[in-house]
């Protein structure tokens, strides 16, 4: 090994150590605590890594873990039965490396298992479980993962969304782009809407039930009730509607621009005038719930189980 090489692989040495050590420093340790009313409102602000929460049956506030390389600190305000958990970033941000999770934010936040949970994160992935409360949460590319028992607003943008809901779940309003959503339960009303990406939805008794996505398919298995009312569109997406039992007593009208549309029943569409497109149109049993779907570019199958 000549004095050349030698020297490059020292600097890349001292690179590595200097990283290692940084990343080492970066990370600090934080443990806090606040007394809160059982029906907390508990809003999270953060910036990069990971948050999990969990609902528990102590009227306290804990907030745990390690905040990464770009937090200055952890800032907690309260108001009324307001908590604010934010993690104020640095004014400039020092090098960052970025190598794994020893420099990222890492966060532990249990509270009161009956109150309720607003999240606005970015490159955050978020995970809850054990809250009876209402949840709205807000994510830029972060994935989420939760199980909801009351009214629950969910927006993603850049991160999948894996949501299994009670059936105490009685509003349910989606919005995902450039990502997937898997979703399982609920009851009441249920919208969801998506842009590029695809959506897995087994789902219990709804009453309403609004489904939209372009460049997306649509694979939604549900319960509708006897006056119930389901729409469905997509823009270049597949649809498949299944429903549990047989097909509930309803007018259908299925239709789409440039794709099949198909039924379990086996019944036909028919050419809709001189134009493309076609289109499905029947009435089942006393047809007091109204069913309608509609593809630009794409099939429709809509079947019973």
């Amino acid at each position: 090994m000549n004095h050349q090489q030698f020297r490059g692989l020292w600097i890349v040495a001292a690179v590595l150590v200097t990283a290692s050590a940084y990343g080492a420093a970066a990370v600090k340790t934080v443990s806090e605590h606040r007394a809160v009313d059982a029906a907390a409102q508990v809003e999270l602000i953060n910036a990069a890594g990971r948050i999990e929460v969990q609902g528990w049956d102590k009227p306290e506030l804990e907030v745990s873990g390690t905040l990464g390389a770009e937090a200055e600190r952890l800032e907690i305000t309260q108001n009324g039965v307001r908590s604010t958990v934010r993690v104020v970033g640095k004014g400039i941000a020092g090098i960052h490396f970025g190598w794994g999770d020893a420099v990222a934010t890492h966060l532990v936040v249990k509270m009161p298992k009956g109150g309720s949970l607003k999240a606005q994160v970015t490159s955050t992935d978020l995970r809850i479980q054990g809250l009876l409360g209402n949840q709205e949460l807000q994510t830029v590319s972060g994935d989420i993962t939760t199980a909801a028992a009351a009214e629950t607003r969910i927006r993603t943008v850049s991160g999948d969304l894996h949501l299994d809901a009670a059936p105490t779940a009685r509003l349910t309003q989606l919005s995902t782009v450039s990502g997937d959503a898997t979703v399982t339960g609920g009851a009441g009303e249920f919208s969801f809407q998506s842009v590029s990406g695809d959506a897995h939805l087994k789902m219990g008794l709804l009453n309403r039930v609004n489904l939209k996505s372009v460049s997306g398919d649509l694979d939604a298995t549900l319960g509708l009730s006897g006056d119930g009312r389901l729409e469905a569109e997509t823009v270049s997406g597949d649809v498949q509607v299944s429903f549990a039992g047989a097909l509930p007593p309803a007018d259908y009208e299925v239709s789409s621009l440039s794709g099949d549309l198909s039924t379990c029943q086996g019944r036909k569409a028919t050419q809709e005038g001189y134009g493309p497109g076609s289109r499905l149109v029947f009435r089942e049993g006393a047809a007091t719930a109204r069913v309608r779907i509609d593809t630009k570019s794409g099939d429709v199958t809509l079947c019973s189980r």
